[in-house]
């Protein structure tokens, strides 16, 4: 049985669609229930078959996705919930993290909660993976158009870090997509707003859950240096790349990884699930973000394989800062990303996928 896939230009669009939210739409929303109660939402359909859902009252962040009616992304215990319920002492930052497709870590602290000096505020306190994701946007927009890559979808929004004596670091993000594609892009510019030097530390947990992730699920890459640093991870190191179903007190695992990249200085990777023949890939500079890390937990209810894409490793300001490798960023300097999400939907697509990373693993740069 042939698939539907909408027209892509314009003469049939009108021809065939009284409105284009007949086959591909944004639509603003507000949260209504529960400990979501309040936030921004905007719900995005490509008609190729993916939809997605941005939170411009967390921090531009994406929760549900969802390709052909399959879910594609992890929604934690947690679920989604407001900013006002969001605690950033220690790891109370897990009581609202949503997983959903992309999380945002950042900006003044990933990885573990830690205390750092500061040079006007003295001993701070951080907590785990910072407070950008249960940060609302302002200047937030939408935008449908016809453009020279066809009818695109965009949401634009503005989060700023900051306080008096300290840091004021803004991150403007704009989500976009397009009509009759599989695939969204997300472009985040980082700024340093402040007059003095500040540190910048983020990175993005992009959560596959079942049913892409299930037992033989397996990681493709263009692998160059993998390692892992704690006894479970390191344990585990054999098949990093495989992955098994729920376990009853199975442990999180981490491994690190610096891919191999093409003449361009990209890289590539995804999970793909042969069973189901769909998979989903993520696509970015890694000059952009040179540090990758692979989050794997198969416990039972949290069951969860993620691609942590940052300009940093998940670990503290302090231990970054005691390491050397903190990264500051001068008076209104800023830091742009680029990432291509998208899926891989039959054995062709994922053959493919395949035959470019082992062309990237050839010839590619990396180590």
């Amino acid at each position: 049985m042939k698939q539907w896939n909408p027209m892509q230009d314009r003469p049939s669009c009108i021809a065939y669609y009284g409105n284009m939210a007949q086959a591909a739409s944004l639509r603003r929303c507000t949260l209504s229930d529960g400990k979501a109660r309040g936030v921004e939402a905007v719900d995005v359909r490509t008609g190729g078959g993916l939809e997605f859902t941005v939170l411009p009252g967390r921090g531009m962040d994406i929760v549900d996705c969802r390709y052909r009616g399959v879910p594609v992304s992890y929604l934690s215990k947690a679920g989604v919930t407001a900013p006002g319920y969001h605690d950033p002492r220690e790891s109370q930052w897990l009581q609202s993290f949503f997983a959903g497709m992309v999380t945002t870590c950042g900006l003044s602290n990933v990885g573990p909660a830690c205390v750092d000096e500061h040079p006007v505020l003295g001993p701070v306190p951080y907590g785990l993976h910072g407070d950008i994701s249960n940060t609302g946007a302002d200047n937030v927009g939408t935008r449908e158009a016809w453009t020279a890559g066809g009818y695109t979808m965009e949401v634009t929004g503005r989060m700023s870090e900051g306080r008096l004596h300290g840091e004021h670091l803004t991150l403007r993000r704009t989500v976009t997509a397009r009509l009759g594609e599989k695939r969204f892009f997300l472009r985040d510019v980082f700024t340093n707003e402040s007059a003095a030097p500040s540190p910048l530390l983020f990175f993005y947990h992009i959560n596959i859950g079942h049913p892409i992730l299930d037992d033989g699920s397996r990681l493709l890459l263009p692998v160059g240096r993998v390692w892992a640093e704690t006894e479970v991870s390191k344990a585990g190191m054999e098949g990093y790349d495989r992955c098994g179903g729920p376990r009853p007190g199975a442990l999180e695992q981490q491994f690190f990884h610096e891919p191999k990249t093409d003449g361009a200085g990209k890289t590539v990777m995804a999970l793909v699930n042969d069973d189901l023949a769909l998979g989903l890939y993520l696509r970015y500079t890694r000059a952009q973000l040179p540090c990758l890390a692979q989050w794997k937990v198969e416990r039972p209810g949290e069951y969860v394989f993620a691609f942590e894409p940052g300009i940093c490793h998940p670990k503290s300001r302090r231990e970054q800062r005691e390491q050397g490798t903190l990264t500051v960023l001068a008076s209104m300097e800023s830091r742009c990303v680029d990432l291509e999400i998208g899926m891989l939907d039959g054995a062709e697509e994922i053959a493919a996928l395949e035959r470019e990373i082992a062309e990237i693993r050839r010839g590619g740069i990396g180590e």
